[in-house]
């Protein structure tokens, strides 16, 4: 829509006004989708027939509103594996285009999305694995002793490991009562040991260290051969003389990575091989020459480090990659990083090239997954040049589902899943909370309003909230009690002509968990009628009966 469609009228928003279009403007509601939203990953995975109504591959997309109803969240583990597989050809082709010798490796960064419907398939697809946490390590046991992970697979365990002597003040006394027989892991959650104790079992863990107190203590509890990193404080910049005080958080300065590497010398265990250096994540969003000007300042100091360390043999760049669906040119970005990392090395002397290696998440994960949400009623809201103001109330919340739009202002796809034949309208979508946050599409980000049909009253619209699969489930939490106690849609897991639905957890389920039970309200009022005397044993949470 141009500025000759448009009058400019004034609607008050939160911050500045709104423009909305005369009531004279007239466009179908598919056209104007998509115009308002044309990334071309998201009319591979979605289009629309003759009646309006969007398809996800070949799927209607209300069919699976009709077999099981809305809201409704899709995970799509096939387009796990094309993304997977998509990357794998794009760094291959840049190796062929620039004749880059040294191999490519992907690792799946896990805290984008924990759901095994995202984690398996991109395994599957030849991702390898990285964790931030104990809980992601325990999904990795898990997988190996079923034998659900591939040969040769191996995980770097980033973030930050403390060591679990830190954490005595936090043992329960002896007089603690272990009701549910979790021992020690239901109060400590040590992510140091559990690096460990994954190595044992026989998986290849490659803990990423991030400071000389986890070099040190590694290398006292290391029992077998393991293989090591050593992470750089890092970030978006070109200037060496920068690094020492870049925002990261996280990682050494390159004194720091020096001095753990002649301590690791000293011991036979622990055999440093990767140096990791993320030049920028995705919300940063680094320009092409920043992520080539990062990538040859990490491999200049590579190259430096490894003249002493012969084991060093991989560059690991991190995450922050944008979607492939995007329409970002990943063959000019990699080609450009190849080369100048080929540069470094001959300056350097250098006689091979790093292994390189990327984390990807949102880039694996994120197109994966969208949800389906029922428009519970269209409220007309007054009007504004003959345009009227309308709001449609949605049973969900873009404060649970989409909290990066609200946070970082991401601007997640909403496509009508039907009536897509009719003409569009101004409208704002609001979730039913009572929170003058929840509202599609927020402040942040760079969109007036969406342009969606409006149902006769007889019809029921429903909408699609896309590419919503990377990070807003680790946001918000998969599972608990959600803000105003607003349910999570279930979950159908679509993979090829399988799926598998997960329902989504109870009102009972919600209770408990804030403390409606017997055992809770007997101590805060020991006289009630809920009180009762029970029977033992003592109420244990997943009863059949809360009372």
């Amino acid at each position: 829509m141009n500025d000759d469609q448009v009058r400019r009228v004034t609607v008050p928003r939160k911050r500045g006004i709104a423009c909305i279009p005369p009531h004279r403007d007239r466009v179908r509601a598919e056209v104007a989708t998509r115009e308002d939203y044309p990334q071309p990953g998201l009319w591979q995975q979605f289009s629309y027939d003759r009646r309006g109504d969007l398809i996800y591959g070949d799927k209607r997309v209300l069919d699976w509103v009709e077999r099981y109803d809305a809201p409704l969240s899709v995970i799509d583990a096939t387009w796990v594996r094309r993304r997977v597989t998509e990357l794998r050809a794009l760094l291959d082709s840049a190796r062929r285009r620039t004749g880059f010798t040294g191999a490519t490796e992907i690792y799946y960064a896990a805290k984008a999305r924990m759901h095994a419907a995202v984690v398996v398939p991109a395994y599957q697809a030849g991702a390898l694995g990285e964790t931030s946490s104990a809980q992601d390590l325990l999904h990795l046991e898990l997988l190996y002793k079923a034998g659900l992970l591939p040969r040769g697979f191996a995980v770097i365990s980033n973030g930050f490991k403390l060591p679990p002597e830190r954490l005595d003040d936090r043992l329960p006394t002896r007089s603690a009562r272990f009701e549910d027989s979790a021992g020690l892991d239901r109060y400590i959650e040590d992510y140091a040991s559990a690096i460990l104790r994954s190595h044992a079992i026989g998986l290849d863990v490659v803990p990423i260290l991030d400071s000389l107190d986890e070099v040190d203590w590694f290398s006292r509890r290391a029992a077998a051969p393991m293989r090591c990193g050593l992470r750089l404080a890092f970030g978006v910049t070109a200037n060496r003389g920068q690094l020492d005080i870049v925002n990261a958080g996280f990682g050494m300065t390159v004194r720091q990575v020096r001095t753990a590497l002649r301590r690791l010398k000293t011991q036979t265990l622990l055999r440093p091989t990767m140096l990791h250096a993320m030049v920028g994540a995705a919300e940063a969003s680094p320009t092409l020459d920043e992520i080539v000007e990062g990538a040859r300042l990490s491999a200049e100091i590579f190259f430096e480090l490894a003249k002493d360390t012969d084991s060093l043999d991989t560059l690991n760049l991190g995450g922050g990659l944008p979607l492939i669906g995007d329409g970002y040119d990943h063959g000019t970005a990699f080609s450009g990083i190849m080369r100048a990392i080929m540069a470094e090395a001959n300056r350097f002397g250098a006689r091979r090239l790093p292994r390189l290696a990327f984390e990807p998440g949102s880039l694996i994960a994120a197109e994966a997954n969208f949800n389906v949400l029922p428009v519970l009623a269209v409220k007309a809201q007054g009007s504004v040049g003959g345009a009227p103001i309308l709001f449609g109330v949605v049973d969900g919340s873009f404060i649970e589902s989409s909290i990066d739009g609200l946070l970082l202002g991401h601007d997640f796809p909403v496509l009508p899943a039907n009536l897509a034949n009719r003409r569009a309208y101004p409208m704002w979508l609001r979730g039913v909370t009572c929170d003058s946050m929840d509202v599609w599409p927020p402040s942040t980000v760079q969109r007036d309003w969406l342009r969606l049909p409006v149902p006769r009253p007889t019809e029921k619209l429903f909408v699609v909230v896309a590419h919503i699969g990377a990070y807003q489930e680790s946001l918000t939490g998969k599972g608990g009690v959600n803000h105003c106690a607003v349910k999570e849609p279930a979950e159908i897991v679509v993979d090829g002509d399988r799926h598998v639905l997960i329902p989504s957890a109870g009102v009972r389920d919600s209770a408990k968990l804030m403390g409606y039970t017997r055992k809770l309200l007997n101590l805060l009022a020991p006289q009630s009628r809920a009180a009762r005397a029970e029977p033992a044993p003592a109420y244990q949470a997943g009863s059949q009966d809360m009372w």
